[in-house]
Protein backbone atom coordinates (compact mmCIF):
# COMPACT_ATOMS: atom_id res chain seq x y z
CA UNK A 1 0.00 0.00 0.00
CA UNK A 2 2.79 2.36 0.93
CA UNK A 3 4.63 1.55 -2.29
CA UNK A 4 1.49 2.34 -4.30
CA UNK A 5 1.06 5.72 -2.62
CA UNK A 6 4.74 6.49 -3.08
CA UNK A 7 4.54 5.55 -6.74
CA UNK A 8 1.49 7.76 -7.33
CA UNK A 9 3.12 10.62 -5.46
CA UNK A 10 6.23 10.25 -7.63
CA UNK A 11 4.18 10.32 -10.82
CA UNK A 12 2.37 13.44 -9.61
CA UNK A 13 5.65 15.18 -8.79
CA UNK A 14 7.11 14.29 -12.20
CA UNK A 15 3.96 15.53 -13.91
CA UNK A 16 4.09 18.80 -11.94
CA UNK A 17 7.76 19.30 -12.79
CA UNK A 18 7.01 18.62 -16.48
CA UNK A 19 4.19 21.16 -16.47
CA UNK A 20 6.45 23.68 -14.72
CA UNK A 21 9.15 23.23 -17.35
CA UNK A 22 6.61 23.72 -20.10
CA UNK A 23 5.35 26.89 -18.40
CA UNK A 24 8.88 28.20 -18.16
CA UNK A 25 9.62 27.40 -21.80
CA UNK A 26 6.34 29.01 -22.86
CA UNK A 27 7.06 32.09 -20.72
CA UNK A 28 10.58 32.43 -22.15
CA UNK A 29 9.23 32.06 -25.72
CA UNK A 30 6.56 34.72 -25.17
CA UNK A 31 9.19 37.01 -23.62
CA UNK A 32 11.41 36.70 -26.69
CA UNK A 33 8.47 37.43 -28.98
CA UNK A 34 7.52 40.54 -26.98
CA UNK A 35 11.14 41.75 -26.84
CA UNK A 36 11.50 41.21 -30.59
CA UNK A 37 8.32 43.16 -31.26
CA UNK A 38 9.45 46.02 -29.00
CA UNK A 39 12.87 46.07 -30.66
CA UNK A 40 11.30 46.28 -34.12
CA UNK A 41 8.93 49.01 -32.97
CA UNK A 42 11.81 51.01 -31.47
CA UNK A 43 13.90 50.61 -34.64
CA UNK A 44 10.99 51.85 -36.74
CA UNK A 45 10.51 54.74 -34.31
CA UNK A 46 14.22 55.68 -34.58
CA UNK A 47 14.19 55.34 -38.37
CA UNK A 48 11.33 57.83 -38.52
CA UNK A 49 13.22 60.36 -36.51
CA UNK A 50 12.18 59.58 -32.93
CA UNK A 51 10.84 62.66 -31.21
CA UNK A 52 12.51 64.98 -33.73
CA UNK A 53 10.28 67.29 -35.68
CA UNK A 54 12.72 67.02 -38.60
CA UNK A 55 12.84 63.51 -39.98
CA UNK A 56 12.90 61.75 -43.31
CA UNK A 57 10.25 59.09 -43.72
CA UNK A 58 10.17 56.17 -46.11
CA UNK A 59 7.43 55.69 -48.68
CA UNK A 60 4.12 53.95 -47.91
CA UNK A 61 3.76 50.24 -48.53
CA UNK A 62 3.11 48.86 -51.99
CA UNK A 63 4.89 46.59 -54.43
CA UNK A 64 8.38 46.36 -52.98
CA UNK A 65 11.79 45.69 -54.53
CA UNK A 66 15.23 45.09 -53.01
CA UNK A 67 17.88 47.79 -53.46
CA UNK A 68 21.57 47.28 -52.70
CA UNK A 69 23.78 50.21 -51.73
CA UNK A 70 27.19 50.26 -50.11
CA UNK A 71 27.40 52.56 -47.11
CA UNK A 72 30.45 54.62 -46.20
CA UNK A 73 32.13 51.66 -44.51
CA UNK A 74 31.80 49.51 -47.61
CA UNK A 75 29.03 47.25 -46.30
CA UNK A 76 25.78 46.56 -48.13
CA UNK A 77 22.48 47.89 -46.89
CA UNK A 78 19.66 45.60 -48.02
CA UNK A 79 16.64 47.86 -48.09
CA UNK A 80 13.10 47.27 -49.29
CA UNK A 81 11.96 49.97 -51.72
CA UNK A 82 8.49 50.95 -52.87
CA UNK A 83 8.32 50.91 -56.66
CA UNK A 84 4.58 51.41 -57.18
CA UNK A 85 4.43 55.05 -56.09
CA UNK A 86 4.79 56.16 -59.68
CA UNK A 87 5.23 59.68 -60.82
CA UNK A 88 2.26 60.02 -63.17
CA UNK A 89 4.05 62.60 -65.30
CA UNK A 90 6.26 59.80 -66.60
CA UNK A 91 3.44 57.76 -68.13
CA UNK A 92 1.01 58.57 -70.91
CA UNK A 93 -2.56 57.33 -71.20
CA UNK A 94 -1.53 54.02 -72.74
CA UNK A 95 0.93 53.29 -69.93
CA UNK A 96 3.93 53.80 -72.20
CA UNK A 97 6.96 55.02 -70.28
CA UNK A 98 7.91 58.57 -71.18
CA UNK A 99 10.74 58.60 -68.68
CA UNK A 100 13.39 58.78 -71.41
CA UNK A 101 12.22 62.20 -72.57
CA UNK A 102 12.30 63.69 -69.08
CA UNK A 103 14.18 67.02 -69.33
CA UNK A 104 16.36 66.25 -66.30
CA UNK A 105 17.86 63.28 -68.14
CA UNK A 106 19.15 65.62 -70.83
CA UNK A 107 22.46 66.13 -69.05
CA UNK A 108 24.42 67.20 -72.13
CA UNK A 109 22.28 70.33 -72.46
CA UNK A 110 22.10 71.13 -68.75
CA UNK A 111 23.49 74.45 -67.54
CA UNK A 112 27.10 74.40 -66.41
CA UNK A 113 27.70 74.82 -62.69
CA UNK A 114 29.93 77.68 -61.54
CA UNK A 115 32.15 76.11 -58.89
CA UNK A 116 33.69 78.25 -56.16
CA UNK A 117 37.36 79.08 -56.82
CA UNK A 118 38.39 78.80 -53.15
CA UNK A 119 37.35 75.13 -52.91
CA UNK A 120 39.47 72.34 -54.35
CA UNK A 121 36.34 70.18 -54.36
CA UNK A 122 33.68 71.22 -56.94
CA UNK A 123 31.27 73.14 -54.69
CA UNK A 124 28.82 76.04 -54.77
CA UNK A 125 26.29 77.69 -52.44
CA UNK A 126 22.49 77.49 -52.62
CA UNK A 127 19.94 79.45 -50.59
CA UNK A 128 17.96 77.69 -47.88
CA UNK A 129 14.28 78.48 -47.45
CA UNK A 130 13.06 75.47 -45.43
CA UNK A 131 14.83 72.71 -43.46
CA UNK A 132 13.13 69.72 -45.10
CA UNK A 133 14.92 69.94 -48.44
CA UNK A 134 15.02 66.14 -48.70
CA UNK A 135 11.28 65.50 -48.68
CA UNK A 136 11.16 64.10 -52.22
CA UNK A 137 14.69 62.67 -52.46
CA UNK A 138 14.51 59.14 -53.88
CA UNK A 139 17.67 58.00 -52.13
CA UNK A 140 16.08 58.59 -48.73
CA UNK A 141 13.57 55.90 -49.66
CA UNK A 142 16.19 53.29 -50.40
CA UNK A 143 18.63 53.70 -47.52
CA UNK A 144 18.10 53.96 -43.77
CA UNK A 145 21.64 55.30 -43.36
CA UNK A 146 20.80 58.18 -45.68
CA UNK A 147 17.56 58.95 -43.82
CA UNK A 148 19.50 59.21 -40.56
CA UNK A 149 22.07 61.54 -42.15
CA UNK A 150 19.39 63.74 -43.71
CA UNK A 151 17.58 64.05 -40.38
CA UNK A 152 20.79 65.32 -38.74
CA UNK A 153 21.33 67.82 -41.55
CA UNK A 154 17.79 69.20 -41.35
CA UNK A 155 18.43 70.22 -37.74
CA UNK A 156 21.41 72.23 -38.97
CA UNK A 157 19.36 73.79 -41.79
CA UNK A 158 16.60 74.77 -39.33
CA UNK A 159 19.21 76.44 -37.12
CA UNK A 160 20.68 78.35 -40.06
CA UNK A 161 17.29 79.53 -41.28
CA UNK A 162 16.56 80.87 -37.78
CA UNK A 163 19.95 82.56 -37.35
CA UNK A 164 21.21 83.58 -40.82
CA UNK A 165 19.78 85.96 -43.39
CA UNK A 166 20.01 84.71 -46.04
CA UNK A 167 20.54 81.10 -45.00
CA UNK A 168 22.49 78.85 -47.35
CA UNK A 169 24.04 75.40 -47.65
CA UNK A 170 27.19 74.34 -49.43
CA UNK A 171 26.56 71.95 -52.30
CA UNK A 172 29.29 69.67 -53.63
CA UNK A 173 29.87 67.06 -56.29
CA UNK A 174 32.61 64.41 -56.00
CA UNK A 175 36.20 65.51 -56.57
CA UNK A 176 37.14 61.94 -57.49
CA UNK A 177 35.32 58.85 -58.77
CA UNK A 178 36.39 55.22 -58.56
CA UNK A 179 34.52 53.94 -61.59
CA UNK A 180 35.55 50.26 -61.91
CA UNK A 181 35.97 47.39 -61.98
CA UNK A 182 34.10 45.01 -59.63
CA UNK A 183 36.31 42.51 -57.75
CA UNK A 184 39.44 44.52 -58.56
CA UNK A 185 40.05 46.09 -55.15
CA UNK A 186 37.77 49.13 -55.53
CA UNK A 187 36.34 48.90 -52.01
CA UNK A 188 39.75 48.50 -50.39
CA UNK A 189 41.25 51.37 -52.38
CA UNK A 190 38.28 53.58 -51.50
CA UNK A 191 38.50 52.79 -47.78
CA UNK A 192 42.17 53.71 -47.73
CA UNK A 193 41.58 56.93 -49.68
CA UNK A 194 38.89 58.21 -47.32
CA UNK A 195 41.16 57.56 -44.32
CA UNK A 196 43.37 60.38 -45.57
CA UNK A 197 42.89 63.48 -43.35
CA UNK A 198 42.15 65.67 -46.39
CA UNK A 199 39.33 63.44 -47.67
CA UNK A 200 35.77 63.47 -46.31
CA UNK A 201 33.81 60.22 -46.45
CA UNK A 202 30.17 60.61 -47.63
CA UNK A 203 27.51 58.38 -46.00
CA UNK A 204 27.16 56.17 -49.09
CA UNK A 205 30.07 54.71 -51.10
CA UNK A 206 28.18 53.38 -54.13
CA UNK A 207 25.35 55.48 -55.53
CA UNK A 208 25.41 54.11 -59.09
CA UNK A 209 23.78 57.35 -60.26
CA UNK A 210 25.75 57.85 -63.47
CA UNK A 211 25.32 54.26 -64.63
CA UNK A 212 21.80 53.21 -63.66
CA UNK A 213 20.00 55.11 -60.92
CA UNK A 214 19.45 58.48 -62.59
CA UNK A 215 17.17 56.85 -65.14
CA UNK A 216 15.40 54.90 -62.40
CA UNK A 217 16.54 51.38 -63.18
CA UNK A 218 16.61 50.46 -59.50
CA UNK A 219 13.10 51.91 -59.14
CA UNK A 220 11.82 49.65 -61.93
CA UNK A 221 11.93 52.63 -64.32
CA UNK A 222 8.92 54.17 -62.62
CA UNK A 223 10.70 57.44 -61.84
CA UNK A 224 14.01 59.17 -62.42
CA UNK A 225 16.45 60.31 -59.73
CA UNK A 226 17.40 63.90 -60.61
CA UNK A 227 20.88 65.39 -60.26
CA UNK A 228 19.79 67.38 -57.19
CA UNK A 229 19.02 64.12 -55.36
CA UNK A 230 22.51 62.84 -56.19
CA UNK A 231 24.07 66.09 -54.94
CA UNK A 232 22.10 65.73 -51.69
CA UNK A 233 24.13 62.61 -50.96
CA UNK A 234 27.25 64.78 -50.53
CA UNK A 235 25.61 67.38 -48.25
CA UNK A 236 27.12 65.93 -45.07
CA UNK A 237 30.56 65.85 -46.70
CA UNK A 238 30.01 69.43 -47.89
CA UNK A 239 29.05 70.44 -44.34
CA UNK A 240 32.35 69.05 -43.01
CA UNK A 241 34.34 70.65 -45.84
CA UNK A 242 32.74 73.99 -45.04
CA UNK A 243 33.23 73.68 -41.27
CA UNK A 244 36.89 72.63 -41.47
CA UNK A 245 38.01 76.23 -40.84
CA UNK A 246 34.93 77.51 -39.02
CA UNK A 247 36.61 77.51 -35.60
CA UNK A 248 40.17 78.16 -36.68
CA UNK A 249 41.29 81.36 -34.88
CA UNK A 250 43.83 82.08 -37.64
CA UNK A 251 41.11 82.17 -40.30
CA UNK A 252 39.35 85.54 -40.23
CA UNK A 253 36.97 84.89 -43.12
CA UNK A 254 36.11 81.23 -43.97
CA UNK A 255 34.50 82.45 -47.22
CA UNK A 256 37.86 83.52 -48.62
CA UNK A 257 40.21 80.82 -47.25
CA UNK A 258 41.15 78.02 -49.64
CA UNK A 259 39.39 74.78 -48.68
CA UNK A 260 41.69 71.91 -49.65
CA UNK A 261 39.46 69.11 -48.30
CA UNK A 262 37.73 66.88 -50.87
CA UNK A 263 35.18 64.08 -51.15
CA UNK A 264 34.36 61.38 -53.68
CA UNK A 265 32.53 58.16 -54.35
CA UNK A 266 33.16 54.68 -55.73
CA UNK A 267 30.54 53.10 -58.00
CA UNK A 268 32.22 50.25 -59.83
CA UNK A 269 29.43 50.15 -62.45
CA UNK A 270 30.22 53.56 -63.98
CA UNK A 271 32.97 52.32 -66.30
CA UNK A 272 31.10 49.48 -67.95
CA UNK A 273 27.35 49.73 -67.36
CA UNK A 274 25.69 51.72 -70.14
CA UNK A 275 22.85 49.28 -70.70
CA UNK A 276 20.23 52.00 -71.23
CA UNK A 277 22.28 53.98 -73.77
CA UNK A 278 19.90 53.36 -76.69
CA UNK A 279 16.96 54.96 -74.83
CA UNK A 280 18.56 58.40 -74.67
CA UNK A 281 17.71 60.85 -77.43
CA UNK A 282 21.36 61.72 -78.16
CA UNK A 283 22.02 58.06 -79.03
CA UNK A 284 19.04 57.54 -81.30
CA UNK A 285 19.71 55.87 -84.67
CA UNK A 286 23.06 54.45 -83.51
CA UNK A 287 23.85 50.74 -83.23
CA UNK A 288 26.34 51.41 -80.44
CA UNK A 289 26.52 54.36 -78.03
CA UNK A 290 27.79 57.68 -79.29
CA UNK A 291 27.68 59.01 -75.72
CA UNK A 292 28.50 57.06 -72.54
CA UNK A 293 28.72 57.93 -68.85
CA UNK A 294 32.11 59.52 -69.54
CA UNK A 295 30.46 62.25 -71.64
CA UNK A 296 27.80 63.00 -69.03
CA UNK A 297 30.33 63.20 -66.20
CA UNK A 298 32.68 65.42 -68.21
CA UNK A 299 29.81 67.86 -68.86
CA UNK A 300 28.87 68.15 -65.18
CA UNK A 301 32.26 67.68 -63.41
CA UNK A 302 34.87 68.49 -66.07
CA UNK A 303 37.88 68.35 -63.72
CA UNK A 304 36.93 65.19 -61.81
CA UNK A 305 39.71 62.72 -60.99
CA UNK A 306 38.92 59.22 -62.31
CA UNK A 307 40.38 56.04 -60.78
CA UNK A 308 40.06 52.65 -62.49
CA UNK A 309 41.08 49.41 -60.76
CA UNK A 310 41.79 46.33 -62.90
CA UNK A 311 43.27 42.87 -62.41
CA UNK A 312 43.94 39.80 -64.49
CA UNK A 313 40.53 39.53 -66.20
CA UNK A 314 40.51 35.73 -65.96
CA UNK A 315 40.84 35.86 -62.17
CA UNK A 316 38.44 38.79 -61.97
CA UNK A 317 35.75 36.72 -63.66
CA UNK A 318 36.20 33.75 -61.31
CA UNK A 319 36.14 36.02 -58.27
CA UNK A 320 33.01 37.69 -59.65
CA UNK A 321 31.38 34.29 -60.15
CA UNK A 322 32.17 33.16 -56.60
CA UNK A 323 30.96 36.43 -55.08
CA UNK A 324 27.67 36.80 -56.92
CA UNK A 325 26.66 33.14 -57.35
CA UNK A 326 24.80 32.12 -54.22
CA UNK A 327 24.37 28.34 -54.58
CA UNK A 328 25.82 25.28 -56.33
CA UNK A 329 29.18 26.90 -57.01
CA UNK A 330 31.89 24.68 -58.47
CA UNK A 331 34.81 24.82 -60.89
CA UNK A 332 32.80 22.64 -63.29
CA UNK A 333 29.77 24.93 -63.17
CA UNK A 334 32.02 27.94 -63.78
CA UNK A 335 33.56 26.16 -66.78
CA UNK A 336 30.13 25.48 -68.28
CA UNK A 337 29.03 29.09 -67.75
CA UNK A 338 32.24 30.40 -69.31
CA UNK A 339 31.95 28.09 -72.32
CA UNK A 340 28.45 29.34 -73.06
CA UNK A 341 29.39 33.02 -72.52
CA UNK A 342 32.35 32.69 -74.90
CA UNK A 343 30.08 31.16 -77.51
CA UNK A 344 27.58 34.03 -77.14
CA UNK A 345 30.25 36.74 -77.52
CA UNK A 346 32.09 35.01 -80.34
CA UNK A 347 28.83 34.64 -82.24
CA UNK A 348 28.15 38.35 -81.74
CA UNK A 349 31.58 39.58 -82.79
CA UNK A 350 31.45 37.37 -85.89
CA UNK A 351 28.96 39.80 -87.41
CA UNK A 352 29.26 42.98 -85.31
CA UNK A 353 31.94 45.18 -83.80
CA UNK A 354 33.34 44.37 -80.38
CA UNK A 355 31.96 47.63 -79.03
CA UNK A 356 28.48 46.75 -80.32
CA UNK A 357 28.63 43.44 -78.42
CA UNK A 358 30.10 44.88 -75.21
CA UNK A 359 27.37 47.52 -74.94
CA UNK A 360 24.58 45.14 -75.99
CA UNK A 361 22.30 44.36 -73.06
CA UNK A 362 20.83 41.24 -74.65
CA UNK A 363 24.23 39.68 -75.28
CA UNK A 364 25.26 40.39 -71.69
CA UNK A 365 22.07 39.00 -70.18
CA UNK A 366 22.39 35.72 -72.09
CA UNK A 367 25.51 34.91 -70.05
CA UNK A 368 25.61 33.74 -66.44
CA UNK A 369 29.11 35.17 -66.00
CA UNK A 370 30.01 38.81 -66.65
CA UNK A 371 32.57 38.18 -69.35
CA UNK A 372 32.42 41.71 -70.79
CA UNK A 373 33.65 43.36 -67.56
CA UNK A 374 37.17 42.06 -68.21
CA UNK A 375 37.40 43.61 -71.68
CA UNK A 376 38.93 46.70 -70.07
CA UNK A 377 40.43 48.34 -73.14
CA UNK A 378 37.02 48.71 -74.84
CA UNK A 379 35.71 50.86 -71.99
CA UNK A 380 38.92 52.71 -71.24
CA UNK A 381 39.21 53.88 -74.85
CA UNK A 382 35.83 55.58 -74.47
CA UNK A 383 37.06 57.40 -71.37
CA UNK A 384 40.41 58.58 -72.72
CA UNK A 385 38.59 60.04 -75.73
CA UNK A 386 36.65 62.28 -73.35
CA UNK A 387 39.04 62.97 -70.46
CA UNK A 388 42.71 63.99 -70.60
CA UNK A 389 45.07 61.26 -69.45
CA UNK A 390 46.15 63.45 -66.53
CA UNK A 391 42.69 62.94 -64.98
CA UNK A 392 42.69 59.14 -65.21
CA UNK A 393 44.65 56.77 -62.98
CA UNK A 394 44.63 53.01 -63.69
CA UNK A 395 45.67 50.67 -60.86
CA UNK A 396 46.55 46.99 -61.18
CA UNK A 397 45.29 44.93 -58.23
CA UNK A 398 48.33 42.67 -58.46
CA UNK A 399 50.62 45.69 -58.05
CA UNK A 400 48.43 47.19 -55.33
CA UNK A 401 48.35 43.94 -53.32
CA UNK A 402 52.15 43.63 -53.37
CA UNK A 403 53.09 47.31 -52.99
CA UNK A 404 50.18 48.89 -51.11
CA UNK A 405 52.05 51.88 -49.69
CA UNK A 406 53.71 52.71 -53.01
CA UNK A 407 50.38 52.63 -54.89
CA UNK A 408 48.62 54.61 -52.16
CA UNK A 409 51.25 57.33 -52.48
CA UNK A 410 50.61 57.35 -56.24
CA UNK A 411 46.88 57.70 -55.56
CA UNK A 412 47.39 60.55 -53.08
CA UNK A 413 49.72 62.30 -55.53
CA UNK A 414 47.16 61.86 -58.31
CA UNK A 415 44.47 63.38 -56.06
CA UNK A 416 46.81 66.22 -55.15
CA UNK A 417 46.48 65.64 -51.41
CA UNK A 418 49.30 65.46 -48.90
CA UNK A 419 51.67 62.50 -49.16
CA UNK A 420 51.57 60.75 -45.81
CA UNK A 421 54.54 59.22 -44.08
CA UNK A 422 55.50 57.45 -40.90
CA UNK A 423 52.76 56.15 -38.64
CA UNK A 424 49.92 57.79 -40.61
CA UNK A 425 50.73 55.83 -43.75
CA UNK A 426 51.46 52.61 -41.84
CA UNK A 427 48.09 52.74 -40.06
CA UNK A 428 46.22 53.19 -43.35
CA UNK A 429 48.20 50.59 -45.29
CA UNK A 430 47.66 48.02 -42.53
CA UNK A 431 43.88 48.42 -42.43
CA UNK A 432 42.03 45.12 -42.72
CA UNK A 433 41.62 44.13 -46.36
CA UNK A 434 38.08 44.78 -47.58
CA UNK A 435 36.00 42.11 -49.33
CA UNK A 436 38.51 39.28 -49.05
CA UNK A 437 37.33 36.00 -50.53
CA UNK A 438 35.10 34.17 -48.06
CA UNK A 439 36.19 30.85 -46.58
CA UNK A 440 33.38 28.90 -48.23
CA UNK A 441 34.34 30.37 -51.61
CA UNK A 442 37.99 29.41 -51.10
CA UNK A 443 36.78 25.87 -50.42
CA UNK A 444 35.40 25.73 -53.97
CA UNK A 445 39.01 25.60 -55.13
CA UNK A 446 40.70 27.09 -58.20
CA UNK A 447 39.16 27.14 -61.65
CA UNK A 448 39.99 24.28 -64.00
CA UNK A 449 43.16 24.68 -66.07
CA UNK A 450 41.17 24.26 -69.26
CA UNK A 451 38.89 27.12 -68.19
CA UNK A 452 41.84 29.37 -67.45
CA UNK A 453 43.34 28.69 -70.87
CA UNK A 454 40.03 29.46 -72.61
CA UNK A 455 39.72 32.77 -70.78
CA UNK A 456 43.37 33.72 -71.22
CA UNK A 457 43.01 33.20 -74.96
CA UNK A 458 39.80 35.23 -75.09
CA UNK A 459 41.15 38.18 -73.08
CA UNK A 460 44.62 38.23 -74.69
CA UNK A 461 43.89 40.82 -77.44
CA UNK A 462 42.17 43.15 -74.95
CA UNK A 463 45.08 42.83 -72.51
CA UNK A 464 47.52 43.63 -75.32
CA UNK A 465 45.48 46.68 -76.26
CA UNK A 466 45.44 47.90 -72.66
CA UNK A 467 49.20 47.34 -72.32
CA UNK A 468 49.69 49.43 -75.45
CA UNK A 469 47.40 52.20 -74.15
CA UNK A 470 49.27 52.25 -70.84
CA UNK A 471 52.70 51.57 -72.36
CA UNK A 472 53.14 49.01 -69.59
CA UNK A 473 53.58 45.25 -70.08
CA UNK A 474 52.25 44.47 -66.59
CA UNK A 475 48.77 44.65 -68.12
CA UNK A 476 49.57 41.66 -70.34
CA UNK A 477 49.21 39.45 -67.24
CA UNK A 478 51.56 36.82 -68.60
CA UNK A 479 50.97 33.58 -66.62
CA UNK A 480 54.65 33.08 -65.76
CA UNK A 481 54.89 36.58 -64.24
CA UNK A 482 52.29 36.17 -61.51
CA UNK A 483 51.54 33.84 -58.63
CA UNK A 484 47.77 34.26 -58.79
CA UNK A 485 47.12 32.30 -55.62
CA UNK A 486 49.10 34.89 -53.60
CA UNK A 487 46.96 37.84 -54.67
CA UNK A 488 44.35 38.56 -52.00
CA UNK A 489 40.83 38.95 -53.29
CA UNK A 490 40.38 42.61 -52.44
Amino acid sequence: MTDCVTSQLGLYVKSWIGRTKMRRIFTIFISFVVLGFLSMAYSLFRARGGWNSYSVKSSPSGHMSMIHLLNADGFYEDTIVNVTERNNTLFNKTGHREIWTHPQLDILHSEKINFLPNFKNPCWYEDLHEPNVYQFNKYTVISRNIRTTMTELMKEWAYRIAKEKPARRLRCLPYFLIIGQPKCGTTDVYRKIVKHPDVINPPIKELHWWSRNRQGRRLNYTDIIPLSDYVDMFDMAAYHIERRYAHDPEVKNPDTVYHHTVTGEASASILWENDDWFHFKENEAFTEPKYTSADYIRHVIPNVKVIICVRNPTDRLYSDYLYFTKTNKSAEDFHNAVSYALEVYNNCTASHSVRFCVYNRTVAYLSRVRLRLGMYSVYIKDWIKVFPRSQILIISLEDYAQHTRKILNQVYSFLDVRILGGEDMRSIAKLKVANKRKKWDRNVGPMLNVTRKMLNDFYKPYNEELAEIMNDDQFLWEPEDYDYESVEDK
